[in-house]
């Protein structure tokens, strides 16, 4: 499993992917994500987007961000912590444990700090998507009771896993 920047070489490949039909309503499509990415970071915060491969093979995609708070609505946990804020695994690929394994590199990666010293790292997911639930959990995250909207923030401390 290897994590790559989004760059021009793979964007279209990333805009691509799609998720199951069944699974659009709970994630972004990616050039949805990608254009929230690119006015986050001119906003001055800190995003990265990641093209997630499996040998030579395009997967995924995701987004981090660290520190981006200042919205309504925000959840506590937001400051100075990092936040899974997309993650998708492609519908031809899905079912296959990639989920879990880019999860494990995304969370490695983060350990390394790359945008600055947090934690802990958030996110959130819809009550009614069991599989994005046991996914994460299955990973360590947990719920603080904290919420998005009517979306579950599960938390995961980074001093203390993998």
């Amino acid at each position: 499993m290897e994590l790559k920047k989004v760059t021009n070489q793979n964007l279209w490949d990333v805009v691509n992917l799609k998720v199951k039909s069944d699974q659009k309503e709970y994630v972004a499509d990616n050039a949805t994500s990608l254009l929230e990415a690119y006015a986050t970071q001119n906003e001055g915060k800190k995003v990265e987007t990641f093209a997630i491969y499996e040998k030579d093979n395009l997967v995924g995609f995701a987004m981090i961000n660290f520190n981006v708070y200042h919205w309504e609505g925000a959840p506590k946990v937001a400051r100075n912590n990092y936040c899974l804020w997309r993650f998708m695994i492609d519908q031809k690929y899905q079912d296959q444990a990639l989920g879990i394994d880019a999860l494990v590199c995304l969370i490695r990666y983060i350990k390394s700090m790359p945008l600055g010293r947090g934690k802990k790292l958030y996110l959130s997911y819809v009550p009614t998507n069991v599989a994005a639930e046991k996914l994460y959990k299955a990973a360590g995250f947990v719920p603080n009771g904290e919420k998005i909207g009517e979306e579950i923030v599960l938390v995961l401390d980074l001093e203390n896993q993998l």
